[in-house]
């Protein structure tokens, strides 16, 4: 029995000395910006971080190596004594029934001491993890996809005849933050000048007085780079709290098959897409989820191998080195450009991944710390492949985003900038449209993924795709709207939105104006209108009209069989501002005698559907509504395609709601 709790004590002691390291290594080598990420990484695909684990081993023996070989020795030691004593070998002064309770009491007393370390260190874990939120989290339920997600599926996206390329740099862990303080980062030196001055000479998206630099916010479940590629060019975070998101996940399933990626539009527009990355692509779920969206070329570590770029023995890092990854991307390049379709050429850096990133031959002893000269040697390689390729003949037709994939967790950097600074990833678009709002935006990695598309000269209705906003529009981003904090709470919380939509595809639980209950006394077939408020009655209630929850209760009349108005397809149930209607065809209403202005219209409430001055439909039918305030009583174009009528403004909409700040 005595043995048994001389072995319970020094399990007991390991135990403590697993939990101690961790704290330590979770607090000093790591940042950890969410307890999902963890999950994701356990839960799904761990090919590609076999260094980082044997790393972390190492750092165990080394670290705490001692005290384990002293522990070993004095459990050893205390069964042998304590055998010896019962055999009588051991001769002291004290009764030996004595001195087998002091060494039972001993023995017995490490053993709570350790119980009570091993809880304390377990407890500090469990608050670093940040498990206690994450655990909250799954209890809490969000309506923010019901009130602000816009569907890509049902969006209207317009391209240029003439398509741009796409040069998309993720760049690992790569933050604004590693400038120094007069431009906004958080270090006292600048550990990324050349990427600071191209973010100044083209477009991150702020005012033209403001001389600090831009970045974007990593809202929750965007943390890692799979979540942050997610974010970036699909507009929605990986919500692995969800009980759906394992079966989605394995394998054999598809990688978020309902969602419509940056991938899938480029794809549908004629464009080749292409990802490389210098480790193994199906790290995370990488390579499945490019060549299920888009199609993609994976260019990684094997296939390198395959072309020749690296010998099929190297092996540095996660793979191969960022030096290889942009002779390899300049070698590519040169081939796909020769080719009449457009391209989007996706590549993923990899130097500056946590611990301590890679240092290569290249890398100068600028700075004290590794981690700091490697991603001064990042923002160096990263700046010389963007001259390269302004030197190209495809360069004139091509738009360049740069892009951190999201926050560093190395834990140089949460030591190393003010405890209240707000850290943000690095994101530029070069030889894009040009910016004109002269604002600077606040916005998260989501509002990259519209972004892009209108950085390629594409116009979306609305500006809006998953919960991202166009940072080239006047739409205001969600965390513009809400702030940073609420926008953290809400994509932390559960959502029966995200599993029934985003990961099961059911494409009817997006809210439409059919959803309005319908009169039980009315026969199925037989079909009805919505009379629009006349002018007297919108005047009466215009300041009902203005709020946006306020509900018309409009009269259900039967609707003629002849003369009615298909309302066309409707893309417009995903854009939040509708674009205004021709001011010549139609009138306020609430204002104008709508019988003396335009010409055309009529009291919209009161016109035979045949005419234009008061065309009407019914409201399950038509893609937008149009406040009679601001039109008037004339016909009105569906905001999404131009080709709708005007509809009961009471009717619930069918866009995601504006953002107000």
């Amino acid at each position: 029995m005595w043995i048994a709790l001389i072995v319970i004590s020094y399990i007991l002691f390991i135990f403590f000395n697993i939990l101690n390291y961790a704290q330590y290594y979770l607090s000093t080598k790591l940042t950890v910006n969410g307890f999902a990420q963890v999950l994701y990484t356990l839960q799904n695909s761990m090919s590609g971080s076999e260094n980082t684990i044997l790393d972390a081993v190492k750092g165990f023996f080394v670290h705490n190596g001692f005290f384990v070989l002293l522990g070993t020795g004095i459990m050893i030691g205390a069964i042998l004594m304590y055998l010896s004593n019962k055999k009588g070998k051991i001769h002291t002064k004290l009764n030996p029934k004595t001195f087998t309770r002091i060494l039972k009491g001993t023995i017995i007393g490490m053993g709570c001491f350790l119980l009570f370390c091993n809880l304390f260190l377990a407890n500090k874990i469990y608050e670093t993890l940040g498990i206690k939120e994450y655990r909250e989290s799954l209890n809490t339920e969000s309506d923010l996809y019901e009130k602000y997600y816009a569907d890509a599926r049902n969006t209207n996206i317009r391209f240029p005849e003439k398509k741009k390329n796409l040069i998309y740099i993720l760049c690992e862990s790569m933050e604004m933050s590693y400038t120094d303080e007069k431009n906004g980062g958080g270090f006292k030196e600048n550990l990324i000048p050349e990427l600071t001055q191209l973010a100044k000479d083209n477009t991150d998206f702020s005012a033209k007085e403001d001389t600090t630099l831009n970045g974007g916010y990593t809202p929750g479940n965007t943390t890692w780079t799979i979540a942050g590629i997610s974010a970036q060019s699909m507009g929605i975070p990986l919500n692995i709290g969800n009980s759906e998101y394992n079966r989605n996940f394995e394998e054999q399933s598809q990688f978020l098959p309902a969602m419509r990626s940056l991938g899938d539009i480029l794809e549908e527009e004629g464009y080749r897409n292409y990802f490389m990355c210098g480790s193994d692509g199906a790290f995370a779920g990488r390579k499945n989820y490019y060549e299920q969206h888009g199609n993609y070329k994976v260019l990684d570590y094997y296939q390198a191998i395959n072309d020749g770029i690296i010998d099929k023995d190297y092996y540095v890092w996660w793979g191969y080195e960022d030096n290889h990854l942009f002779e390899y991307a300049k070698k590519e390049l040169n081939e796909i450009s020769k080719d009449t379709e457009p391209f989007n050429f996706t590549m993923l850096t990899v130097d500056t991944h946590f611990q301590d990133g890679y240092k290569c031959k290249d890398c100068p002893d600028t700075f004290d710390k590794q981690y700091e000269n490697v991603i001064n040697c990042s923002n160096h390689k990263i700046a010389e492949f963007v001259k390269w390729c302004q030197k190209q003949d495809f360069y004139e037709n091509t738009t360049i985003v740069i892009a951190g994939d999201h926050l560093s967790m190395d834990g140089l950097i949460a030591e190393s900038v003010p405890e209240d600074y707000q850290r943000r990833t690095y994101f530029t678009v070069i030889n894009g449209p040009e910016y004109t709002l002269n604002r600077t935006r606040s916005y998260s990695t989501m509002d990259i993924y519209p972004t892009i598309i209108e950085a390629l000269g594409a116009q979306i209705d609305g500006h809006r795709l998953g919960l991202g906003t166009s940072l080239y529009s006047e739409q205001s981003t969600l965390i513009e709207a809400l702030g940073l904090e609420e926008l953290n709470k809400q994509m932390n919380a559960k959502s029966n939105f995200y599993e029934e939509v985003i990961l099961n595809g059911d494409e009817g639980k997006i809210p439409t104006k059919t959803d309005e209950k319908e009169d039980p006394e009315e026969e199925e077939d037989e079909p009805e209108t919505v009379q629009a408020p006349t002018a007297q009655q919108y005047q009466a209630n215009k300041e009902n009209f203005s709020d946006t929850d306020y509900v018309w209760e409009p009269t259900y009349v039967p609707q003629p069989s002849q003369g009615t108005v298909n309302s066309g397809t409707s893309s417009g149930g995903n854009m939040i501002n509708p674009e205004p209607t021709d001011p010549g065809t139609t009138v306020d209403p609430g204002i104008t005698d709508p019988g003396t202005s335009g010409g055309t219209t009529t009291d919209p409430g009161n016109t035979d559907p045949g005419t234009s001055g008061g065309e009407v439909t019914d409201p399950g039918t038509s893609g937008g509504t149009t406040d009679p305030g601001t039109s008037g009583g004339g016909t009105t174009t569906d905001p999404g395609t131009g080709g709708g009528t005007t509809v009961d403004p009471g009717t619930p909409p069918t866009q995601p709601s504006e953002p107000t700040e």
